[in-house]
C-alpha cells in the first residue's frame, strides 16, 4: 500500500473513531421541578430532538439549587436546569458557572393558603412549605415578601420540605400547614379543591430571570460542537411547544401524571405559552433586579456583571445563522 493510501485510511478511520466518541458520550441534563416549565427539555428528549442533534442524553430530577451546584462541581452532571439563587452563589466563589440560556423571564410561584385565609396579609405569623432551602421559592420568595411589607424569618416563616409539589399540595388537604408556595398545573388543581391563592409572586415582581439552561465554562470550552448542538435541540423544543398544542400536551400529560386532557389543555393555553420565554434571551430588567438582589445581600456581587453568567453567545451565533 502506498504512502498515500495509507494516510488517506488513517484519515478516514481518526474521523470513525471520532464520530464513535462523539456518540458515546453521555450528557447528564437535570430539571429541577415537575411543572410545565420545564417541558422544552422533556420534549427536547421525548420529541426526538437530542437524537435529531446527536446527542446522547439522560434527563435527571434533582430539586433544589444546592444540590445541582455539587452534582456539577463533581463532574456527575454536564447542564441543569436552576432557578438563579445557588448559581449566583457558586460564582461568587469563583465558579465557572454560566446560563446559556432562559428558560422564563417570569416568576411562576403561587402561595396558595387555607379556605379560611383570604389574603396573604393573613399569612404574618404563620408557616409557608417551600420545598427545598436555597430553590426558586425560597429566593424569589424572600423578594416578594419584603416588597409587599413582610421579612420571611419574622413575620411569616418559610418550612423546608421533600417530595415536590404533589407533597405540599398533599399537606395542604391534611391540615398539616398553612400555605404552600406552587406553581402551575398544581396551583390550579389547588383551586379546584378550593384552595385560596394568596400571592402570586409575578404580581409583585412582573420582571425576573426566573429560571434558565446553565453548565460550566470548561464545559463548553471542551464540548463546543456537543453544547451548540444541544442549544440546537433546546430551540427546536421550545418552538414546538409553541406550534404543536396536541403533541406538548401529550408530553406534559406523561410527565405531570395528569390524564385529564381538559385541564391540561386550559394549563397549556392561558398559563403554560405566557410563562416560557420563546427565544430563550433573558430579560435584562429581569437580570437587574436579580442584580440588585444579590449586592444588597453580598457586597461581593458587586464584582458580578451579567455577563459573568450568562453567555449567549453560540445562541447569538444560531440565531444569525437563521436557526
Amino acid at each position: 500500500m502506498t504512502p498515500a493510501r495509507i494516510a488517506v485510511l488513517s484519515w478516514l478511520l481518526s474521523l470513525v473513531f471520532a464520530v464513535g466518541n462523539s456518540a458515546a458520550q453521555k450528557i447528564n441534563f437535570s430539571f429541577s421541578s415537575l411543572n410545565g416549565i420545564q417541558s422544552p427539555l422533556w420534549i427536547a428528549q421525548d420529541a426526538g430532538f437530542f437524537k435529531k442533534h446527536r446527542v446522547d442524553v439522560d434527563l435527571v430530577h434533582m430539586a433544589g439549587g444546592d444540590t445541582i451546584v455539587e452534582e456539577m462541581l463533581a463532574g456527575r452532571l454536564q447542564m441543569a436546569i436552576s432557578a438563579p439563587g445557588a448559581v449566583l452563589r457558586a460564582k461568587q466563589r469563583g465558579v465557572d458557572f454560566t446560563y446559556i440560556g432562559a428558560l422564563s423571564n417570569r416568576i411562576d410561584y403561587v402561595v396558595v393558603a387555607q379556605k379560611d385565609i383570604k389574603s396573604f396579609r393573613e399569612l404574618r405569623g404563620r408557616k409557608i412549605a417551600i420545598g427545598r432551602f436555597s430553590s426558586g421559592p425560597e429566593y424569589a420568595g424572600r423578594m416578594v415578601f419584603e416588597k409587599v411589607g413582610m421579612r420571611v424569618g419574622k413575620d411569616v416563616f418559610f418550612t423546608e420540605t421533600f417530595g415536590g409539589q404533589p407533597t405540599r399540595l398533599a399537606m395542604l388537604q391534611t391540615g398539616a400547614i398553612d400555605a404552600v408556595v406552587l406553581t402551575p398545573p398544581h396551583t390550579l388543581r389547588a383551586k379546584q379543591l378550593g384552595f385560596n391563592a394568596v400571592l402570586d409572586y409575578a404580581s409583585v415582581i412582573p420582571h425576573f430571570f426566573s429560571s434558565g439552561y446553565f453548565t460550566r465554562r470548561k464545559y463548553i470550552s471542551e464540548n463546543p460542537r456537543t453544547y451548540e448542538n444541544i442549544l440546537k435541540a433546546l430551540i427546536d423544543s421550545t418552538k414546538y411547544v409553541f406550534s404543536d398544542a396536541p403533541g406538548t400536551i401529550k408530553i406534559l400529560a406523561r410527565h405531570l401524571k395528569i390524564n385529564d386532557e381538559a385541564f391540561l389543555q386550559t394549563y397549556y393555553r392561558d398559563v403554560l405559552l405566557g410563562q416560557l420565554d420563546r427565544d430563550l434571551y433573558p430579560d435584562p430588567q429581569g437580570v437587574d433586579l436579580l442584580m440588585e438582589q444579590e449586592r444588597l445581600a453580598n457586597p461581593k456581587a458587586v464584582k458580578i456583571k451579567p455577563e459573568d453568567f450568562i453567555d449567549t453567545s453560540i445562541l447569538d451565533k444560531l440565531r444569525k445563522e437563521g436557526y
